[in-house]
């Protein structure tokens, strides 16, 4: 690839205590907080509105936040006001009224006990009011374009818009773009999907139906549910007599979730192979590929699934999904076996019982791994720590874990939280004249419990 020289300079857009880069579920997290703890905070995002995978992508509904025996709620704090804030505009059911096996989880057995429906319109107006309503400020249709760093730090953030290219100057930077763009550009050391092949989770374009009967649907599910694999969804049946017509849809049963809107599902199926969510190229061929997969999903699922004769086509997500890319190094990184034997150490910002849901290409189903040996395990703050840069935290699916831990804490009520403890940090941090790594992580567990917050026992 030939080169060429390109030099410019640059007007200071703003100087802020706290920067947020990316307004998805993290980053709402990580604004709110960072702007009630009393920080000068900025947050910007790519796209038209806030929510990223929650409005944009879709994504829905809320995975499970209670503990693995389904019997106590652990993830609280900024989550928890969001879901309770919807509820009373009508646009959220809460997890507590929800149990598995029924239409809003999915028809599963297993993993989706205490999902939370909610409606992406009723995420976007909330979220939107609270960024505002702590004082943070946002601005929409803006590119993360590069960092300027001196040293240890990132002195910069370089981002285009309309009004052309221009710089934010912040104290403390929360990357909070999912994929760690910040991080990246910053130099921060990164492991690109699954270590030992690259490979990564694949991606997936939700898209949404109505007028599906429920009543009819549900009937024909219990009289299959012999059929369902125990972590897997219904239909599986149907793919199998209609394997011509389902063709190379790379996924054994249909993912599909009822919306607080009775009649009205989200459909999580398509499943795109072999896509770098950090390169342009892959995320086109992935727009493409989700699309014709969409059509030829819902054209199967209308005229051979009961229930969908009427159904119609509401639309797809305004972008595709992307379970995996980077995973930072950090000043610890969350491993398999700290999740699997439900580690909750002393320095933990969030405690789940998320199951590790790998969607691996190798199984149509995927494979997923349930918490056996504790109620929940706990995420240490250092994982929101990259090494080498001293004023930038992580948060969001990005943080520092090993592929199979990262698997079990990119959910949305995931990055909602790790975004709460970024953002209390950061604010803690300005407050303190400190580094994010030398915050008194005591001081903030303090702070996050009194926000909501639940830590473990």
């Amino acid at each position: 690839m030939s080169t060429v020289q390109f030099s410019k300079e640059l007007p200071v857009y703003r100087d802020v205590d706290v920067l947020v880069v990316g307004a998805g579920p993290a980053g709402i997290g990580a604004a709110v907080c960072a702007a009630r703890n009393g920080a000068r905070t900025f947050v910007f995002d790519s796209m038209g509105c806030v929510g990223g995978m929650a409005t944009n992508g879709l994504v829905g509904p809320f995975m499970t936040v209670y503990d693995a025996k389904s019997e106590k709620q652990i993830i609280k704090g900024i989550f928890e006001e969001m879901v309770q804030r919807m509820i009373r505009i009508g646009g959220a059911i809460h997890p507590d009224e929800v149990r598995s096996k029924t239409s809003r989880a999915g028809f599963y057995l297993i993993g989706h006990d205490h999902v939370g429906p909610f409606d992406h319109e009723a995420f976007k107006l909330v979220a939107t009011e609270m960024i505002q309503e702590a004082g943070a400020e946002l601005l929409l249709h803006t590119q993360f374009v590069d960092v300027l760093r001196e040293d240890d730090r990132i002195t910069g953030v370089i981002i285009a818009n309309k009004d052309g290219m221009s710089v934010i100057r912040a104290k403390i930077i929360i990357d909070c773009t999912g994929d760690a763009d910040v991080a990246a550009r910053a130099g921060v050391n990164f492991e690109l999907g699954r270590v030992e092949d690259g490979n990564m989770q694949p991606a997936t374009l939700f898209f949404r139906v109505c007028n599906v009967d429920t009543e009819r649907l549900a009937a024909h599910i219990k009289e299959h549910e012999h059929e369902i694999r125990p972590f897997y969804g219904p239909f599986s049946w149907l793919i199998r007599e209609k394997q011509a017509e389902w063709g190379d849809v790379p996924r054994a049963e249909v993912c599909l979730f009822e919306s607080p809107e009775p009649g009205e599902y989200r459909l999580n199926v398509t499943r795109i192979l072999d896509v770098d969510g950090t390169r342009a190229e892959d995320l086109t061929r992935a727009e493409l590929e989700g699309l014709r997969q969409v059509h030829k999903v819902f054209s199967f699922l209308k005229k051979y699934a009961v229930g969908f004769e009427n159904a119609k086509f509401m639309g797809t997500a305004a972008t595709i999904g992307i379970r995996e890319t980077r995973h930072i190094e950090g000043l610890y990184r969350l491993t398999a076996d700290d999740v699997i034997n439900c580690r909750v150490p002393e320095n933990t910002i969030a405690v789940m019982a998320t199951n590790m849901d790998t969607h691996n290409k190798s199984d149509p189903g995927g494979t997923y791994y349930t918490l056996e040996k504790g109620p929940y395990f706990g995420v240490p703050y250092p994982c929101l720590v990259p090494k080498g840069i001293s004023n930038l935290l992580v948060a969001g699916r990005a943080i520092s874990a090993d592929a199979m831990a990262g698997s079990a804490i990119r959910m949305i009520p995931c990055c909602l939280v790790f975004g709460q403890a970024a953002g209390t940090a950061a604010a803690i941090a300005i407050r303190d004249g400190r580094i994010p790594a030398d915050v008194d992580v005591k001081k903030l567990r303090e702070i996050l419990k009194e926000q909501g917050a639940y830590l473990g026992e």
